[in-house]
């Protein structure tokens, strides 16, 4: 298996899709990530994922996506004997407390707000490469 870190970003808002990306082009990672619009795409991902050993090594979740919304994937994906252990950090426009607390409750690692400038998506890009390969030195190796 690889060491690479791998980060799984779900968020329904295509610019945000496309600023994360070009992000990740930026720093030289954009191997490095697999975006989709909503929870239910990170669980037909991960189960794609389990027969071919690619399990990210990060999952990074908007808070508000229709159909299944953050927090409603954060709590199956923590519920899930396959999954529970995949750090998760709650990417969001606006950080309210209550959300906040609910979500570090059920298992997210972070929350971290939304940058308004690309260059603060560049500095949030490199976070998360950070904290994905942090995850990934301090995985049980299988």
């Amino acid at each position: 298996m690889s060491q690479k870190p791998f980060i799984l970003i779900a968020d329904d808002d295509q610019e945000d899709r496309f600023l994360m990306h070009t992000a990740f082009e930026e720093i030289g990672l954009s191997s490095d990530i697999y975006l989709v619009e909503n929870g239910l795409q990170v669980f037909s991902y991960l189960e794609n994922s389990i027969a071919q050993t690619n399990m990210p090594s990060l999952i990074v979740l908007d808070l508000n996506m229709p159909i299944l919304n953050g927090m409603e994937t954060l709590s199956r994906l923590k519920a899930h004997s396959l999954y529970k252990n995949i750090p998760v950090i709650m990417y969001t426009t606006s950080v309210h407390e209550v959300e906040k607390a609910r979500c570090l409750e059920i298992g997210a690692v972070d929350f971290i707000k939304k940058p308004a400038r690309f260059h603060q998506t560049i500095s949030t890009a490199k976070f998360l490469h950070e904290s994905a390969t942090e995850s990934r030195q301090s995985a049980p190796k299988g």
